[in-house]
């Protein structure tokens, strides 16, 4: 069979508002599971993958005999769009990732099967249905993959990024914390699963023997690469060798143990981003954060600069504790913290998540417009303020720490390095040069 992939891009991206194109977070990993997928499928297969959020376009016109979609909320209406345009010429579409896992009737509409979960475990079997013309509806995966079986992404089908896709790996999949509006475990499940050291130290090793490791640097996309400190301990002593420079996310319960911040430094860890999510104690206990106070998150942000790996700090405006002020005193922390970067993003609903299930029920959320579930648009009635003023507010406050004074009095003031914050600061600040719209 012709196989074709799809990463689709966020809808709001093609959508021309009075005040311009919303710009989109990146989706710096959004075919790696497209490419494991691809590294499963038997060679008699042709198979390419698109990825819409480097500018890439499917070809409606090739004869495909099957089209997979993977997607997260956001990212789902323009998914959907593809899906029924390949439908219209007679091409089997199947649908998979976060989106469809939690809504998979309402994916069916678009689509002639639907994964639920990890795809790698069904995935052969929807190949050998799809080849007899006998897709089955929905395929759920009943077992989480042992990721000792899992095989390495499949690469050479996809372009490089401006950050190095060919730069990712994979060690560990969920999460060990139970966050109110995240949604890793409703897909991944309620444990935390670890690639053994020795497969991710040999993919390190081929990628930069094959010379696919821009910039000397790895991307570590877990969720918490430091769940397991037992285990990170031990991977990152084993990467001091390899001599590479790398980042992940990572808890701010990382701070608690010094010798493993230590070890990820001696490692090439040069920069973390963690989920803070917010400057008040109150707010922190309503997200289900279980990961001390905010006096505790200054204090860990210190002892992480001291070993000199840069902290990118996430946050969330928009809990029922937030008022007004929380503006102020998330930009007044960043910046007396100093940061070297900061993300905010406004509390978002994800389906299946604990928030969505009970805005939906107080009747609080907006609409179900899935393209603006992309943590910049408001999507619900806060309970403090507007909807209008908290969307006002993150706009505000993301421009403000993007201003290149402060961008540059953050960095020296952490007295880290200086040349990857910086990057980061000006490539990302191109997402706040639009408001948008409620």
């Amino acid at each position: 069979m012709k196989i074709l992939l799809v990463a689709p891009d966020l809808e709001s991206k093609f959508k021309k508002s009075e005040r311009g194109f919303t710009i989109p977070y990146p989706i710096m990993f959004s075919t790696c599971g497209l490419q494991l997928l691809a590294a499963l499928t038997p060679a008699e297969h042709e198979i390419r993958i698109v990825d819409e959020t480097i500018n890439e376009k499917p070809n409606y016109g090739t004869d495909w005999d099957l089209v997979g979609i993977s997607m997260m909320t956001a990212q789902s209406s323009r998914g959907y769009r593809i899906a029924d345009r390949f439908r219209q010429r007679g091409v089997k579409v199947v649908i998979g990732g976060y989106h469809a896992s939690v809504l998979p009737d309402e994916a069916l509409l678009h689509c002639d099967a639907v994964c639920v979960g990890e795809g790698e475990t069904v995935w052969r079997r929807i190949l050998d249905d799809a080849a007899q013309g006998a897709l089955a509806g929905i395929y759920k995966a009943e077992t989480l993959i042992d990721l000792k079986d899992a095989p390495w992404p499949r690469r050479s089908l996809v372009r490089e990024k401006r950050f190095g896709v060919k730069n990712f790996i994979q060690t560990s999949r969920g999460c060990p914390n139970a966050c109110s509006f995240c949604s890793v475990i409703k897909f991944f499940g309620d444990s935390y699963r670890l690639r053994p050291v020795d497969d991710v130290i040999s993919e390190i090793r081929h990628l930069k023997k094959t010379r696919q490791l821009k910039w000397n640097m790895v991307f570590f996309s877990d969720d918490n690469i430091c769940g397991d400190p037992a285990y990170a301990k031990d991977l990152f002593t084993r990467l001091i060798p390899l001599r590479v420079r790398w980042g992940s996310q990572c808890s701010i319960s990382i701070a608690e143990d010094e010798e493993l911040l230590r070890i990820a430094r001696e490692s090439g860890c040069v920069a973390l981003a963690i989920g803070l999510e917010s400057v008040s104690d109150e707010s922190l206990e309503q997200a289900n954060k279980n990961a001390g106070t905010v006096a505790q998150h200054r204090q860990a942000v210190r002892l992480i600069h001291r070993h000199r790996i840069a902290v990118f700090g996430l946050f969330i405006f928009g809990f029922d504790t937030d008022g007004k002020d929380v503006f102020e005193n998330t930009l007044r922390f960043v910046e007396n913290n100093c940061l070297e970067y900061a993300m905010f993003s406004v509390l978002t609903p994800l389906p299946g998540t604990v928030f969505f299930d009970a805005f939906r029920e107080q009747g609080r959320l907006l609409h179900t417009n899935w393209a603006d579930y992309d943590f910049q648009h408001v999507v619900f009635t806060p309970k403090n303020m507007t909807a209008q003023e908290l969307q006002d507010g993150r706009y505000h406050t993301a421009k403000k720490i993007h201003a290149l004074r402060s961008i540059i009095k953050r960095i020296i003031g952490a007295k880290t390095n200086f040349f990857f914050p910086l990057i980061m600061n000006l490539s990302l600040k191109r997402l706040y040069y639009h408001l948008p719209r409620i």
